[in-house]
């Protein structure tokens, strides 16, 4: 093996491919993955797009090799197979599995409401259904768990890197990245979102309000759901976001998710409630 020979050679490509050009090019439509460019140095320029990401909770704490990988390998199962199938029926344009955890990209009509909806969506499946049925199955000492979510958006290029035989969409922008280190600071069964995204739905009474069920059955009370979180990670400037705690009511959550992709706002209840 000639390794500084090859060390060598990728230096000399690298300090080419920094100082020479790229092309940027504006598809009509978000492009499939076989679209994306392997060997020609063009990048597709995609505006306004929102990323959600989904990160497991203690998942470094998990035994992957020992005695306890088959157990380990069935929360997988249950965390990526459950979560990107309710995630798919928000229709996002890309979705990509990255070891305990997935990330997933909404563009066009709607694209923010679907991106919050699959992410309120899936906090909800992790504290109603996959972590009771985590502790029904798991011992005591397995590590405490849940989905963790975040949201954000912005411009993306994307090019397929590697060579023809591997190579993967890359994605280049602040959306994915952000989404990440807001789902990194959440906890377990929570959604952060950043200022960019929520303010898109400041005004939304079905994203702002509750439905003032309590344990899904009807109480009345109509609370504010947000509240401020700091994502440090995130740069002086941008570190100010939202979280969210609350999932989907049973018994309103269809109604209240419908409302939210229909592009509705504005609830009586909400407006007296405020005005009280």
């Amino acid at each position: 093996m000639k390794v500084n020979e090859s060390l060598a050679e990728a230096g000399e490509r690298a300090r080419e491919e920094l100082t020479t050009p790229v092309e940027i090019v504006e598809p009509e439509t978000f492009p499939e993955p076989e679209e994306m460019y392997v060997d020609a140095r063009k990048w597709m320029k995609i505006e306004d797009v929102v990323a959600v990401v989904v990160d497991l909770k203690g998942s470094t704490a998990l035994d992957y090799k020992g005695k306890h990988a088959n157990t380990s390998d069935r929360l997988y199962e249950a965390v990526t197979g459950c979560g990107v199938k309710l995630l798919n029926q928000f229709e996002p344009q890309f979705v990509d599995i990255q070891g305990d955890g997935f990330f997933a990209l909404f563009h066009g009509e709607h694209a923010h409401e679907r991106a919050l909806c699959a992410g309120i969506t899936l906090k909800t499946f992790s504290s109603r259904d996959l972590v009771p049925a985590i502790e029904e199955t798991m011992s005591d000492r397995f590590p405490k768990t849940g989905l963790k979510v975040g949201l954000a958006a912005s411009t993306l290029t994307v090019k397929r890197v590697g060579t023809r035989k591997t190579n993967e969409p890359v994605w280049a922008g602040k959306a994915v990245n952000w989404a990440t280190k807001c789902a990194q600071k959440a906890d377990a069964h929570e959604l952060i979102a950043t200022s960019k995204v929520f303010n898109q739905f400041a005004e939304n009474d079905y994203v702002t309000h509750s439905c003032g069920c309590v344990g899904g059955e009807p109480a009345g009370s109509i609370s504010y759901l947000w509240s401020d979180t700091h994502v440090e990670a995130l740069g002086e400037g941008n570190v100010d976001c939202k979280l969210l705690r609350t999932a989907w009511c049973e018994n309103c959550g269809d109604e209240f998710c419908q409302a939210i992709l229909d592009g509705k706002t504005k609830r009586d209840e909400v407006t007296k409630a405020i005005a009280a």
